[in-house]
């Protein structure tokens, strides 16, 4: 909270700086100046969120007060010449000048008080201004996080079903609008008390995908917003159970249709949104330790024998459901190192891409159970499910302290 007092008689002042000091503002970050010019000087540097302006005020130290200079200061603030104060108040012993700028200060919304040496309601109007501008700027900073991970299925089962399963102590759903319900959870770590919640989409897909996750930004403000659930494995580099963080994802289907001879071909034109690298290097460390996905695929109750792998790299999302196999080759031809292919991460990334402060860092998470051909089928769905959710608990409960404010 800044103020800037503009007045050439800067004693009458003095009771207000012993009330807003220092209960609503250090003396530092309240500045008085008794000239335009120096007003200038002020506003050229810094951006107040008050600033309290004598109608009659002097060019200089050594000159005579006229209005003129006042609506010239003005006349800067308002073409942005200046810094633009939040709020902005007249002031001004002679009621002749107060009722020449009315007009004016109305226009813009501007307050106007008049001063009376012999009474204090002009004191108590310009305190409840700044209270005003003091719990206002308050507010409009940067919002807090209010949840740390929020996690988003394209399906309530087996998606949802696999990460209700963790031990995160889930209570039943609650709605947080007309229309999302989440169920919320928590975790402890060595330092923290975890605070999570999860929701599936109500249709698979990338604009499904977003607009929850927009949803769950703008309501909860999570620190990480991560999608697990189930993918197509590019059948040469993964296995099924194999699980996949994605990074980078992009929409395959993005480009434009053009016509070359006799005919027509698709232009690519994709967008590739990265995971954040912070979080891809933690997972290369969870890489690193052999022994975890041979521990997690152990617990499932028909355990293959051959453990899955965990991978980082290249997932491909579109709005298809592939099944002929032929489409995985043409999408490899987009990245030569493609993992894998399913409906909703670039969603997920996108929404968490254009989010408003504080943004949450976006992670999907899948799990391939099938290699989108003719063999496809439902089969491993439940056991990729539960894959992907034990793999973010486990990145989760060892990371979660060493991630949460870097």
């Amino acid at each position: 909270m800044k103020i800037l007092v503009v007045d050439d008689n800067p004693r009458r002042y003095q009771r207000l700086v012993e009330r807003l000091t220092p209960a609503l503002l250090e003396r530092a970050d309240l500045h008085i100046v008794t000239n335009a010019m120096d007003a200038r000087d002020r506003l050229q540097s810094t951006l107040y969120d008050l600033m309290l302006l004598d109608i009659l005020l002097p060019l200089r130290a050594e000159t005579e007060p006229e209005q003129r200079h006042s609506q010239e200061l003005l006349r800067e603030v308002l073409e942005g010449d200046l810094n633009r104060p939040k709020y902005l108040v007249g002031l001004s012993a002679s009621a002749q000048a107060l009722d020449s700028v009315a007009p004016f200060f109305e226009e813009h919304l501007w307050a106007i008080i008049a001063y009376n040496d012999a009474s204090d309601e002009w004191l108590s109007q310009v305190e409840n201004c700044a209270r005003y501008a003091t719990a206002t700027t308050v507010n409009a900073g940067t919002p807090e996080y209010r949840t740390d991970i929020a996690v988003v299925c394209a399906l309530p089962d087996p998606e949802l079903r696999a990460v209700l399963a963790l031990p995160w102590q889930w209570s039943a759903a609650r709605p947080i609008d007309d229309l999302l319900f989440v169920h919320e959870g928590r975790f402890q770590t060595a330092s923290n008390e975890v605070r999570v919640c999860a929701a599936a989409a109500t249709r698979m897909g990338m604009v499904s995908a977003a607009l929850i996750s927009s949803k769950l930004i703008e309501l909860l403000r999570p620190r990480f917003i991560v999608m697990v659930g189930i993918c197509a494995g590019v059948k040469a580099k993964t296995g099924i159970g194999d699980v996949i963080v994605a990074d980078p994802s992009w929409d395959y289907q993005s480009g434009k249709r053009v016509r070359e001879r006799d005919s027509a071909t698709f232009a690519i034109s994709p967008h590739h949104i990265a995971a954040p690298a912070i979080v891809r290097a933690r997972f290369d460390q969870l890489r690193a330790d052999r022994s975890v996905m041979t521990s997690i695929s152990e617990t499932w109750s028909n355990p293959p024998t051959q453990p899955p792998k965990l991978l980082c790299g290249p997932l491909a999302s579109g709005s298809a459901v592939l099944a002929d196999g032929e489409s995985v080759n043409q999408i490899k031809t987009q990245h030569r190192d493609l993992l894998g292919i399913e409906m909703e991460a670039y969603g997920l990334y996108s929404a968490a891409a254009f989010a408003s402060r504080p943004q949450p860092r976006a992670i999907a998470i899948k799990s391939v159970c099938d290699f989108a051909d003719a063999d496809k089928d439902d089969s491993a769905q439940r056991f990729a499910a539960y894959m992907s959710a034990q793999v973010m608990r486990t990145f989760f409960e060892r990371y979660f302290d060493e991630l949460r404010d870097s």
